[in-house]
């Protein structure tokens, strides 16, 4: 499943390998395993919209803790 802004904002997302957040986060998708977060710093593309890069990992899995939207991701794996 795909979640952003919309349906997991303020979710903190973790590389559990690594034990590092991973920030600038604009959108994980757990089916393919991508993580896409804004470039640091922040660019603009040709559109005007922030530049972005996607990490791979193996698997991630949401953490809905209670709630009815995530509010953790563990990210397993880093691909790359």
């Amino acid at each position: 499943m795909i979640f952003n802004g919309t349906n997991a904002a303020g979710a903190l997302v973790m590389d559990v390998d690594a034990k590092q957040r991973i920030d600038r986060v604009m959108m994980v998708n757990t089916k393919t395993g991508a993580v896409v977060v804004g470039t640091d710093p922040y660019r603009l593309n040709h559109k005007g919209k922030i530049d972005r890069e996607t990490i791979y990992f193996d698997s991630i899995y949401p953490i809905f803790g209670g709630s009815a939207a995530p509010t953790l991701f563990h990210c397993y794996g880093l691909r790359g």
